[in-house]
């Protein structure tokens, strides 16, 4: 099973990281699903790093999208990150769906964090810190 990696920042509010790296399909969305569910219930906002990933299929994508819209609901946030200097897999699937702009993507993890303790979760565009 591909690797998932859960960890947790330790500023207030709380944020979790979870980095998917390789590949990631069906077989591992399953898991993905409940370690974002669990992550939602406890009332963390959310950091997907996508920049070790070198491929997702639909059944990831519905998980990440069903996480970031349980978020929203929550008023948590729900970011990714994706550098947009890598263009990789994930990237074309995101702009070939047209759903690049359902999530609030950032170059670096920082910046990802920073979003989510703000409560970003969707968003047009690949963002820095202003």
């Amino acid at each position: 099973m591909a690797p998932i990696s859960v960890t947790l920042a330790p500023r207030d509010p709380p944020a979790a990281v979870v980095a998917l790296v390789g590949e990631h399909d069906a077989y591992s969305a399953g898991r993905l699903e409940g370690e974002l569910a669990v992550l939602l219930d406890e009332g963390r906002n959310v950091v997907v790093d996508l920049q070790d990933t070198e491929f997702i299929d639909s059944t990831t994508l519905a998980s990440l999208l069903a996480a970031r819209r349980g978020a929203q609901q929550a008023g948590l946030g729900f970011t990714l990150v994706l550098p947009e200097r890598s263009y990789t897999q994930v990237s074309k699937l995101l702009e070939l769906t047209g759903l690049r702009s359902a999530f609030a993507i950032y170059e670096t993890l920082d910046d990802a964090l920073n979003g989510a303790r703000r409560g970003f979760s969707e968003g047009s565009s690949v963002r820095s810190a202003a």
